[in-house]
């Protein structure tokens, strides 16, 4: 097996300098910290923990729980967590904080789930340095390097979309989030012009969507937005259920009625929205089979190289509530 000798040879540094990088000290540069991780990675070294116990310790690295999304997943992280023998510590990814190195190095971590498809690289590099094992769940980011699991977020939302067309929706505003790089956000909208263009229907971006991030807040000033612009539609598209929440109690501080007036289509499938009036209309993501199966591959006897990452995809439905209805035919 590698040293920490091997790994600062190969580095072109000292062992006491490869010491400070694994114990997240703040005094290794990005030059210096980027050398030892590539040699950590080319050697799979894995340093010694200060503290080893019987239980291993699941990392998950989350931006902030503002959304339901990720209070969902870190409740079925929990309610799972005891079959699998293993301890659980949320670290939040603050920007700019790299506080996560001296958990990584006084824990005795076997592997870390992250839950933003935003992924830090410097975060990402110095867990992998570290030959920790890294899960992506719920999300399948362009660059990052990592297992994921996720649904089919284009063919979920070109299927939510077709419902709504279906029901002979013809103006349907999309509430969505903050798309980048090959995000779910991103993927979603092109499942939403997909079955637009298969109807015939033009997609006017400036018309047909409103940004922000998927809070039931957000979802409120959407909505109020829309309405203040004067955009016309009868059914909504929201990217998330709490979105969908917050739109609702908007349209009703309007005046307007869901379904009968507007329907309106979430996205999650958590358990709030069978639990509102009237019940929500949802995709459904199966987070409890998300986390069983990250679970599952993070306690795996089996190392995988980086080049052998695994992207497994798990299947979505729509479940029909109360929030959507046929629109009557226009004479």
């Amino acid at each position: 097996m590698a040293t920490i000798r091997d790994v600062a040879k190969l580095a072109g540094v000292s062992p006491a300098t490869v010491s400070r990088y694994f114990s997240g000290s703040n005094v290794v540069g990005k030059e210096l910290s980027r050398k030892i991780e590539e040699a950590a990675r080319t050697l799979e070294y894995t340093p010694d923990r200060s503290v080893k116990r019987s239980q291993g310790v699941c990392i998950v690295l989350v931006p902030h729980l503002q959304l339901g999304y990720f209070s969902e997943v870190l409740k079925e992280i929990i309610t799972q967590m005891p079959k699998y023998n293993l301890r659980v510590m949320i670290v939040p990814t603050t920007v700019g904080d790299d506080s996560y190195k001296r958990v990584f190095n006084e824990m005795y971590v076997i592997g870390a789930i992250y839950l933003d498809e935003d992924i830090d690289r410097d975060m990402l590099n110095y867990i992998q340095a570290k030959n920790i094992k890294i899960i992506m769940l719920g999300g399948a980011a362009f660059e990052s390097r990592c297992d994921m699991v996720h649904i089919n977020d284009m063919a979920a939302a070109y299927e939510g979309m077709n419902y709504l067309l279906d029901l002979n929706h013809r103006d349907v505003l999309i509430l969505a989030d903050f798309s980048h790089n090959f995000s779910s956000g991103f993927q979603r909208l092109i499942g939403c012009q997909q079955a637009l263009k298969e109807h015939n229907i033009p997609y006017d971006q400036e018309q047909m969507v409103e940004f922000g991030y998927l809070t039931y807040e957000n979802g409120y000033r959407s909505m109020q937005r829309a309405l203040k612009k004067g955009k016309k539609f009868t059914a909504v598209f929201a990217f998330s259920d709490e979105t969908a929440m917050g739109a609702i109690s908007a349209l009703y501080e309007n005046g307007l009625r869901v379904p009968k007036d507007i329907s309106v289509l979430g996205f999650d499938g958590l358990e709030i929205s069978e639990r509102i009036v009237p019940k929500l209309t949802t995709i459904y993501q199966p987070i409890d089979k998300m986390v069983a199966w990250t679970l599952n591959e993070l306690c795996s006897r089996t190392r995988k190289h980086q080049e052998e990452n695994v992207e497994y995809t798990l299947p979505y439905r729509l479940i029909e509530r109360e929030t959507c209805i046929r629109r009557e035919e226009e004479l």
